[in-house]
């Protein structure tokens, strides 16, 4: 049986806050991932628009400097760090400095150091917000895909693919002869060695190796290449300190990854991890403002209802497909 965790749409209570806003200062990391016809280039603008609106400042050694004040972990990796002063307010009315880590995947030729410094901001900061591919389930992408040579016995390459549908077409046209699906001429070719995956996954970050998704071609050579690859990152080999987290993951049905992020991570889960999901197909148009809604809503002291209500707003029914209600859900931690 295939294990998942759907997730509430309507959970009780509110964000730790006392724990977030601890020392009048919260860390949050906003996170937009690669996407291979460019879409993520718009929202990579959109959030730093969004920001300089907000009152935040491109200032890195200003937020270098504020965590050091309130004896938080410095960062090590590289990516932008913009402060924002007195832009949110304890249970006491007292003013929070905000420190926010704005990492981006842009051309996706440096994916791989994105995804480091996403991985270092999971467990430096108290809020995460990623948006991006879901990658079939299998966890946040900041570079290409892949692509795929179809080799003759020679060596030679006859035909090359860098998107699954291409490449979907081409198989059921070519399997239609042998009267095979689409994905058993894959299989009998990649055993043949006459269709050659050559991965990119420095900027992978795997959370899920189980494919949810059989019915679709892509899922299938997602998780084949991510498992024949003995370099890919796991979440599951990460070091999370106890203590409180909260973490958005906004890409097509990320609560695929909610039954991993609970049995991989226990130190975090320990500490009162709350996970926030998407439970449908999303749109890249709607990104950035998915992120910077989550951080308005986070700074106002939001209810978990709430926030998922501000969420759907930002992520409206789309006519064309058949999925509706609310776009997100919501999988909270234990208080300790």
């Amino acid at each position: 049986m295939v294990l998942r965790i759907q997730g509430n749409l309507a959970p009780p209570g509110s964000p730790w806050y006392e724990r977030l806003f601890a020392d009048q200062l919260c860390t949050i990391m906003l996170a937009c991932g690669f996407d291979e016809y460019g879409a993520n280039r718009s929202q990579d603008d959109l959030l730093e628009a969004g920001l300089l609106a907000r009152g935040f400042s491109r200032d890195d050694a200003g937020a270098v400097a504020r965590l050091a004040a309130g004896k938080r972990v410095a960062p090590q990796r590289p990516a932008q760090h913009w402060l924002g002063r007195g832009v949110a307010s304890d249970a006491s009315g007292r003013p929070v400095d905000v420190v926010v880590t704005l990492v981006r995947a842009g051309d996706g030729s440096a994916g791989g150091d994105a995804a480091s410094a996403f991985l270092e901001g999971l467990g430096r900061c108290d809020v995460a917000m990623y948006g991006g591919h879901g990658r079939y389930g299998t966890g946040p992408d900041f570079d290409y895909n892949f692509t795929a040579d179809l080799v003759d016995d020679k060596g030679a390459v006859e035909a090359s693919f860098s998107e699954y549908k291409d490449l979907e077409e081409f198989l059921a046209e070519r399997g239609r002869v042998s009267k095979r699906s689409p994905l058993a001429e894959y299989r009998t070719l990649v055993a043949r060695g006459r269709l050659q995956i050559r991965r990119i996954n420095s900027g992978n970050l795997v959370i899920n190796l189980r494919n949810y998704h059989t019915a679709e071609f892509g899922a299938h050579v997602m998780v084949d290449q991510l498992k024949t690859d003995p370099n890919i990152r796991r979440m599951s080999k990460q070091a999370f300190d106890k203590r409180y987290r909260l973490w958005l993951f906004h890409g097509c049905r990320t609560n695929d990854y909610f039954y991993n992020l609970r049995k991989l991570n226990p130190k975090a889960n320990a500490g009162g991890l709350d996970l926030l999901g998407t439970r449908r197909v999303t749109y890249w148009s709607m990104i950035g403002d998915t992120l910077l809604q989550l951080l308005d809503a986070l700074s106002q002291r939001r209810t978990f209802s709430q926030i998922l209500q501000t969420l759907h707003a930002a992520n409206p029914d789309n006519p064309g497909d058949g999925a509706k209600g609310p776009s997100h859900v919501a999988d909270l931690g234990r208080r300790a």
